[in-house]
């Protein structure tokens, strides 16, 4: 495992910048509540969303929203400042180095380094906070958050929800984990004092340098092999993924943790939702229904004609179908866009 020299964790060697824009009301006397973020900059407009259904559900806290970035445009860093203004919120922006983070593996291409933002952003929120909720932002929140903020997490570091039962087995054989236990980290309730007290980040970060063939996911994998299931899991309700086709009605998160996104197509109650919130926000309204035809999309055509196919509707299923078989022969003769 990779070791470090004395001060490698210090502040100043990860965050490159940091801007703070507050619009709270002075006679706001709301408990503040921490929520967290890692995102690039093209997904800062599915980010937004993702806040706006936090604030939609959450209108009795104040929320401090902290988003962590690789790199943030002139034009997103404004309409972050957007956000704040119209929501009358605060929105920490905090742009990382990311030379510390280059050794940790990326497992498919189209991810990002960022998503290992959230292993540091204890040390960052430290003096500022006691706790903090940390979301992905392809997450939307549909319920209050107050009964989380507030849970004795029982002398546990964080807080999080079980993998699907068809996956625990699976990912903890792989990871060889002794508890046979996995979870999912794209929802935590972090206790900051108490990660800082069993250096998590630290503990996290010598999992650098290892061959990715190691693991299967990212973050999720090395935060999993530090915890080992020493954590305190949250009802499923907190993390409801799939698209929220395990709702039970009483979800609290809604986790497209699949291929298919809202932002791409809608299918469900869910995705019409997410696209509520997007057009609350200060970017760009998305207006697609349909799946984009674009040779790289034709996944999205096959899950488009299956679940219009469920649904009775023959027509959709046809077009679906017809659609994935082309942009799928084009796709595999290389044509990308």
């Amino acid at each position: 495992m990779k070791t470090f020299e004395p001060g490698f964790f210090d502040l100043k060697n990860f965050v490159k910048s940091s801007k703070a824009f507050s619009f709270k009301e002075e006679k706001d006397q709301r408990p503040v509540c921490h929520v967290c973020y890692n995102v690039n900059d093209p997904f800062m407009l599915i980010m937004a969303a993702s806040a706006i259904s936090v604030i939609d559900n959450n209108k009795d806290m104040a929320v401090h929203f902290h988003i962590f970035t690789d790199g943030c445009s002139k034009d997103n860093e404004e309409r972050v400042k957007q956000l704040a203004e119209k929501f009358h919120c605060v929105c920490s922006l905090y742009e990382l180095d990311m030379k510390p983070f280059e050794d940790f593996h990326i497992k498919v291409a189209r991810f990002s380094r960022i998503t290992y933002g959230r292993i540091y952003m204890p040390k960052v929120l430290k003096g500022l906070a006691d706790r903090f909720i940390y979301v992905d932002a392809d997450a939307m929140c549909v319920g209050s958050l107050k009964e989380l903020w507030n849970l004795d997490l029982k002398g546990f570091c964080i807080g999080a929800v079980a993998e699907a039962p068809d996956a625990i087995k699976y990912r903890a054989d792989y990871l060889k984990l002794k508890s046979g236990k996995y979870f999912n980290d794209g929802i935590m309730l972090v206790d900051i004092n108490e990660w800082e007290k069993q250096h998590i980040t630290e503990k996290s970060f010598a999992y650098q340098c290892e061959p990715k063939e190691r693991f299967l996911g990212q973050s999720q994998d090395v935060l999993n092999l530090v915890f080992d299931g020493n954590i305190y899991f949250l009802p499923a309700k907190y993390n409801v993924y799939g698209a929220g086709y395990r709702d039970h009605g009483d979800s609290i998160f809604i986790h497209w943790t699949g291929r298919r996104k809202p932002w791409q197509m809608v299918l469900t109650k869910f995705d019409a939702q997410w696209r509520k919130y997007n057009e609350m926000s200060p970017w760009e309204t998305l207006t697609n229904i349909k799946p984009i035809k674009k040779p790289k999309n034709y996944h999205d055509f096959q899950q488009w004609g299956r679940y219009q196919k469920k649904q009775g509707n023959m027509s959709g299923y046809l077009y679906g179908i017809f659609w994935y078989g082309v942009l799928r022969t084009l796709y595999k003769l290389g044509v990308k866009d």
